[in-house]
């Protein structure tokens, strides 16, 4: 154990699910990985919408060195111990005066997982109330809460998703950030934000951290082993990407989500449902050189 949170800091964790407002990142990191995202915008606009979804940490070294920062593997490993994967690192990108948002959620709804992984809300620009900072339901995370599943939802277009029924709005907080701050939450934690109504980009970049002896109530997860040891074998590992969502990196995604479909975001697959995820098109693939 790290000991960088305090037993205060672990046991507020533990009360109300979530911690906020830790700097994690310096101002030149935040820069580097801005500009990262930047000149893929540019270099790569046709490929923004599938690569910047699920499993970017398949793709993008930068990513996965995000995922394996120092500073904010601490916080995780005071939270959930000495082994941790990598699950899953997204993108959550709101443009400037746009109606983007999320609705009440709890990303653990739809497929438990237990001991339950822990999201780290990186910034990398300010999130303000104004840009659609992130929003919290102190305690919720305690149970999952009766919720509908409902497809092309706020902010996440082609997947089914779960929605928190009956939430009472009056208790959220709001976890404005400076750029580099990251904010830790539970996955079974009631969240959701609204729309961006400023004149600047909201950016930031979540890490589902997961620890090596956690069980999924369906299917079986994957990850990248980023700190410490695996001695249960309950999450298949994943390979470390080759660089900027090079062919090798796309098909490596591909075959993970192929072969291990069943994961929080994604959901459990329904008898006879088709499995489905954002992807390079056909005609992107053909360019890449990747096999159909």
């Amino acid at each position: 154990m790290s000991n960088r949170l305090t037993q205060f800091e672990v046991d507020q964790f533990a009360e109300l699910g979530y911690l906020s407002s830790t700097k994690c990142l310096t101002d030149a990191e935040c820069d580097a990985l801005l500009e990262h995202i930047e000149s893929f915008e540019r270099d790569r606009p046709d490929d923004v919408g599938w690569a910047f979804d699920l499993k970017t940490n398949l793709l993008f070294d930068w990513v996965y060195a995000l995922g394996a920062h120092k500073a904010i593997l601490e916080i995780a490993e005071d939270l959930l111990g000495p082994n941790l994967f990598n699950t899953n690192s997204i993108f959550r990108i709101k443009e400037s005066s746009t109606g983007t948002h999320y609705g009440w959620h709890q990303d653990a709804a739809r497929i438990e997982v237990e001991p339950c992984f822990v999201i780290a809300f990186v910034s990398l620009t300010d999130s303000t109330k104004e840009n659609g900072c992130l929003q919290v339901i102190p305690g919720s995370h305690k149970r999952i809460h009766p919720f509908d599943v409902i497809e092309n939802a706020d902010g996440q277009p082609q997947r089914r998703v779960a929605r928190t029924k009956d939430v009472d709005e009056s208790k959220a907080e709001l976890l404005e950030l400076k750029a580099g701050e990251v904010a830790f939450f539970s996955g079974r934690l009631v969240h959701g934000s609204g729309s961006n109504t400023s004149s600047e980009r909201r950016i930031a970049v979540l890490t589902d951290y997961t620890a090596a002896d956690a069980k999924q109530s369906v299917g079986q997860g994957s990850g990248q082993l980023v700190c410490g040891e695996d001695n249960w074998r309950y999450i298949a590992p994943e390979p470390v990407p080759q660089g900027n969502c090079t062919s090798v990196d796309v098909l490596n995604r591909r075959r993970v989500l192929t072969t291990y479909p069943e994961n929080p975001l994604m959901g459990p697959l329904q008898p006879g449902q088709a499995i489905e995820f954002p992807d390079a098109p056909d005609h992107e693939s053909n360019k890449l050189g990747i096999a159909l």
